[in-house]
């Protein structure tokens, strides 16, 4: 009924580590990819297109901009049950040089075009949708002319799916959301519009929804301690909550590894908050919107104990960081 990805069952630290060692997953471990309140993992059913009850192409609205935000992935929220969300993603891969872009098809309507290491989030109604994905079939694009498969999608869930290994076949492959978001991490978010027809703008339940994060060096809570690329993912979050009147407030709760004393670690993750907070405010974002608080190593993101130290340093980078979370109210014009 549908394809699985046969390594979504790896989930072991060291497992990882290695991996990235071998460079075919750097930084795996660089958020939290259990975010509070999300649902692990819905596995997408897929099935054979079948012409008597296919989607119809309905009439062509205004393109929608797709609203999640900045260049970096970072996980997406609970989505409510009148809504499917779907985040797509082109694994970087041996020889993608030569694949050149995998065009997104909605009911058979272009929704964006993946490069390697680039990702889409997308929402539909839940019910029957073709979700395919062909790699360089321009300019005849016979992938959307002729579809072969499509999926069944229930409402309130997130699937997470990847192209296909098979550059001719346009099939998504099903993963598991925790091996999905390790390799997430670092990916940009397709710049092309969506012009599918079916595709919606995402409401996440609660109206909070998580914006990005920054992860600082060890025992860092300095600007100067923030990791390579923090710097920017700060700019482009200043950017979003500028440029969004429905946002309420923006919460910015700092974190630290479990390495010291737990009174040491608090005080910690309360400056790297701080200096986030202190950046935002120097790029224009009003300080009445931002809230910081600090959990210290209460909620780590990866557990790390047991891994020699060289490893457990390296693993521990997840839980040295700040999120930052935001509120909308969606009544706002």
């Amino acid at each position: 009924m549908f394809r699985k990805n046969n390594m979504s069952q790896l989930s072991k630290p060291s497992m990882w580590l290695r991996a990235s060692a071998m460079g075919l997953l750097p930084a795996l471990l660089a958020f939290n990819v259990m975010a509070k309140g999300v649902v692990s993992h819905d596995e997408m059913e897929i099935i054979p297109v079948d012409s008597s009850d296919a989607p119809v192409v309905a009439t062509p609205g205004p393109a929608i901009t797709m609203t999640h935000t900045g260049t970096q992935y970072v996980p997406v929220g609970r989505i409510g049950n009148a809504l499917s969300q779907v985040v797509f993603y082109h694994p970087k891969r041996a020889g993608d040089s030569a694949i050149g872009v995998a065009n997104i098809y909605v009911d058979r309507e272009f929704q964006g075009a993946l490069k390697s290491g680039e990702f889409s989030v997308f929402c539909v109604e839940p019910g029957k949708h073709i979700i395919e994905a062909y790699q360089n079939d321009a300019p005849n694009y016979a992938g959307k002319e002729v579809p072969r498969t499509m999926a069944r999608l229930d409402g309130g869930k997130t699937y997470f799916v990847e192209t296909n290994t098979d550059q001719n076949v346009g099939t998504p492959v099903s993963v598991n959301r925790t091996q999905a978001e390790n390799q997430l991490f670092g990916y940009k978010n397709s710049a092309t519009i969506n012009r599918a027809s079916a595709v919606r703008a995402c409401e996440y339940v609660g109206g909070m929804s998580q914006l990005g994060n920054v992860l600082f060096s060890f025992a860092g809570r300095k600007v100067s301690d923030i990791e390579a690329g923090g710097k920017d993912i700060v700019e482009n979050m200043a950017d979003y909550i500028k440029g969004q009147p429905q946002i309420q407030r923006v919460d910015i709760v700092g974190h630290a590894d479990p390495v010291g004393s737990s009174a040491f670690n608090q005080k910690l993750s309360v400056q790297r908050a701080e200096t986030v907070k202190k950046m935002l405010v120097s790029k224009g974002v009003p300080a009445s919107l931002l809230f910081t608080s600090g959990e210290g190593d209460s909620n780590p993101t990866v557990d790390c104990s047991g891994l020699p130290n060289k490893e457990r340093n390296f693993c521990n980078r997840a839980n040295r960081r700040v999120d930052a979370l935001i509120q909308t109210n969606t009544n706002a014009e």
